[in-house]
């Protein structure tokens, strides 16, 4: 009879480990929902819905409304750049829209698991667009590591609608050959491009740089302007920094 007692204790252990663990993005989800204030949180989507924070501009006219999509390892509040730009940005005309990444199952070193990457990161830059096209003005796109990647072949199959202007924020992926065939990628789409990096991002960052120039020249894109900065992206006045890059260059180019 004294086994009835350990049995169940088992059984109620087993039923207990049986219930599937939250994931990274679940996770990351209630966090920013619990912290941030209840306006600035939208969900968008239904296979299943991700989450988004919402800003508007806080000048008398809006300019329009900026994207910001974190590095695929971090969300929609990321420290390093992403938090400061969605709210910054708001002080010089701009609505921010920042979506949380799709989550990445495996390092993007594959064509195949960049390809799914891309095919998710698709279906949420067209739903955060239809909902930035529902206020005036210019829709801007700032995009961080593997998302910026993965945006800029996006971009260059002409498979989501091209923004007034796209920013990148340490674009790469952990493969050599991949990063040349992004390199290819940032010259061969139309969209006005400002390619920022620092100069302590990771060696697939920079080891490409000049590669992109050069290509950019070879296939004549219109607008591409590049920027390496010397710093880390989690320093404040080096992210700071980066704001005004961007807002300069947006003013530059006429936006």
């Amino acid at each position: 009879m004294r086994l009835y007692p350990l049995l169940l204790l088992l059984l109620f252990s087993a039923g207990l480990q049986a219930e599937p663990a939250a994931s990274q993005e679940q996770n990351n989800t209630a966090d920013l929902t619990r912290q941030l204030p209840a306006e600035e949180i939208r969900m968008l989507g239904s296979q299943p819905p991700f989450l988004v924070l919402q800003r508007n501009s806080l000048t008398a006219a809006t300019k329009g409304t900026v994207i910001l999509v974190a590095d695929g390892n971090e969300h929609a509040a990321s420290a390093k750049h992403i938090d400061i730009l969605r709210q910054h940005l708001n002080e010089y005309g701009w609505n921010t829209l920042s979506v949380m990444p799709p989550p990445s199952e495996e390092l993007l070193h594959t064509s195949e698991a960049l390809q799914q990457y891309q095919s998710a990161l698709q279906q949420r830059l067209s739903a955060a667009a239809e909902l930035a096209s529902q206020q005036a003005g210019s829709i801007i796109v700032i995009a961080q590591g593997n998302s910026a990647a993965a945006l800029n072949h996006l971009y260059a199959a002409g498979q989501l609608t091209e923004p007034a202007a796209l920013v990148l924020l340490g674009a790469y992926l952990p493969d050599e050959q991949l990063n040349k065939a992004l390199a290819n990628a940032i010259a061969s789409h139309q969209v006005p491009t400002l390619d920022i990096n620092l100069q302590y991002d990771n060696r697939f960052v920079v080891s490409q740089l000049k590669l992109r120039r050069q290509l950019a020249n070879k296939l004549f894109k219109p607008v591409y302007r590049q920027r390496l900065l010397s710093g880390s992206g989690y320093n404040n006045d080096m992210q700071l920094w980066v704001l005004q890059e961007i807002y300069g260059w947006l003013t530059s180019v006429g936006l």
